[in-house]
């Protein structure tokens, strides 16, 4: 299996070029955030999403969290410099799926 599917990087460049932007949606816990306190160091995962906001990729938070840890999660992705755009919202559809062209999340196979 190839590690890079160029069906799938043609049609994020034709979305880019068409939209002049992509929805990136990722995860707290475990994304960008040691829940578990194994030592991981997500500063990979950060600096990729501080890339896609410079290059005016909208940053989608999307997280089981919510209540005072929200307010928490807030605070750190704030302190830490860590971009969002829109929280546990759909910005493009009124759909209870979630939107995005690209999804960074543990439990979606992403490794730190």
């Amino acid at each position: 299996m190839d590690v890079f599917d160029f069906d799938t990087y043609g049609r994020l460049k034709s979305d880019y070029i068409k939209h002049n932007s992509l929805f990136v949606a990722y995860d707290y816990d475990n994304t960008v955030f040691d829940y578990h306190s194994k030592g991981i160091d997500y500063s990979k995962i950060i600096r990729l999403l501080q890339i896609c906001r410079l290059l005016g990729f909208k940053l989608i938070l999307f997280t089981a969290n919510e209540g005072g840890r929200l307010d928490e999660i807030l605070i750190d992705l704030k302190e830490r410099e860590i971009p969002f755009d829109f929280i546990n919202e759909n910005p493009m559809f009124a759909t209870r799926k979630p939107y995005y062209n690209i999804l960074l999340d543990d439990r979606a196979g992403l490794k730190e």
